[in-house]
């Protein structure tokens, strides 16, 4: 979803929409996952095109379900920032370049890793050790939050993208952008609790789902 950045009057953009999103894709595979007919989706024909049949279709579809779960929670997954310098928006932070730290790069790729937090990715395939430790890192994660049922038995899949989108309209606040500009500790404390809480909520919505 775009929105204006400085101040400059939207008239002077042009935005753009993609109908291949993941506000519209997790619906349609979730009603083909769920036995209802998602074959008129552009998301069904979109997989069906990768794959030879419809049980690799399914696969397919699961593994993005997971995937795309995450991301519609990740606030920069979800919004796209208009300028005066990115007059055809940021491509939801990809662009807003930043001084290079854990290899993030870039403020999309500081939120991909949970405001540094979780730089590391596990080396796979996971080995019984490497995943009891993935395990342990999942439970400490999931302990620091409590959910309502109304937050997370809810399969409204727009709702999540626009309060992933609430959040993202605040997320440059403080920063400079620039190959030699650091993230404040300031911004990592504040937003380290979002960025987690987002994805122990994705986890909630996403067990709820597939049960």
């Amino acid at each position: 979803m775009p929105f204006v950045g400085d101040g400059t009057p939207e008239s002077q953009f042009k935005f753009g929409y993609n109908a291949k999103n993941i506000s519209m894709a997790l619906p349609a595979i979730y009603d083909w996952l769920t036995g209802k007919d998602a074959t008129q989706t552009v998301a069904y024909q979109t997989i069906m095109a990768h794959v030879s049949n419809e049980q690799e279709g399914k696969s397919l579809a699961l593994r993005l379900f997971i995937h795309y779960m995450g991301d519609v929670h990740q606030p920069l997954h979800c919004s796209d920032r208009y300028t005066k310098e990115f007059p055809q928006g940021d491509k939801g932070g990809n662009a807003f370049l930043l001084k290079n730290h854990y290899s993030a790069n870039e403020l999309h790729a500081v939120w991909d890793n949970v405001i540094y937090n979780y730089h590391k990715n596990p080396v796979r395939p996971f080995t019984k050790d490497t995943w009891a430790d993935f395990g342990a890192l999942a439970t400490d994660l999931n302990s620091q939050f409590t959910f309502k049922d109304s937050e997370t038995k809810t399969h409204d899949f727009d709702s999540f993208a626009q309060e992933s989108f609430k959040i993202a309209v605040h997320v440059y606040d403080g920063l400079k952008e620039g190959k030699t500009e650091v993230v404040p500790q300031s911004y990592i404390d504040k937003y380290s609790v979002v960025a987690k809480k987002r994805v122990v909520l994705a986890a909630h919505r996403l067990v709820y789902a597939i049960e």
